[in-house]
């Protein structure tokens, strides 16, 4: 089903230019000093990115969403919160990688990405090999994945893909929410998954 524009959509978008950019090359005028940084692929609606901002001033943060009538929520909420440590980027990530610098990124985070379940699909999955050299790329030495989803089909595709693709990994759980991981910031997504029985994957992987 077609998602419904929300109301005064660009208005709503332009009232939080500040928090905006349009490639990585803004980052440098938004964002003081050079604190490590981290990105999230697919902020959704923001929760996750707005609260691990919160608890972690002293790191910059990225957040890349294609849908505007999504991502105006996550900014909406970064607006309110005041963050000063938070920034946004709207449309494909493919495309906006290409502005990021080589060896740029301390911790990207993957969080409930669409699994594409079909094989004819599986290029389009961001565990996919052609998706992960982009991240090779762009993260720096001893860069760090971290990457959650309900859909174990998904995962097991993931526990393959990243070590073939140059990533060992960690802290790998089928059901997270019972595992001895601390600090968990759930997403809008996982805790409606999560609250009907649905168990959370997740896993670490870092560039060998």
């Amino acid at each position: 089903m077609r998602m419904r524009t929300r109301n005064h959509l660009d208005e709503r978008i332009a009232a939080c230019e500040k928090l905006t950019l349009c490639s990585f090359d803004d980052a440098g005028s938004a964002f003081a000093g050079g604190n490590p940084l981290h990105i999230e692929i697919g902020c959704g609606k923001g929760r996750f990115i707005t609260q691990t901002a919160l608890q972690n001033p002293d790191i910059r943060y990225i957040a890349i969403e294609k849908v505007s009538n999504v991502i105006v929520l996550a900014m909406e909420k970064a607006k309110e919160a005041q963050l000063d440590n938070l920034r946004f980027m709207r449309g494909n990530f493919q495309d906006l990688a290409e502005s990021f610098p080589d060896n740029s990124v301390d911790r990207i985070y993957l969080n409930f990405s669409d699994p594409w379940p079909k094989k004819g699909y599986a290029k389009r999955r961001l565990t996919h090999g052609g998706f992960l050299e982009i991240y090779k790329r762009i993260l720096k030495e001893n860069g760090e994945i971290c990457f959650k989803t309900d859909n174990r089909e998904l995962f097991d595709f993931s526990l393959e893909s990243f070590p073939e693709n140059g990533f060992s990994l960690s802290e790998v759980t089928y059901d997270l929410h019972n595992s001895d991981f601390t600090g968990n910031i759930m997403t809008e997504y996982e805790e409606r998954f999560s609250a009907q029985g649905f168990p959370i994957c997740r896993l670490v992987a870092r560039l060998k």
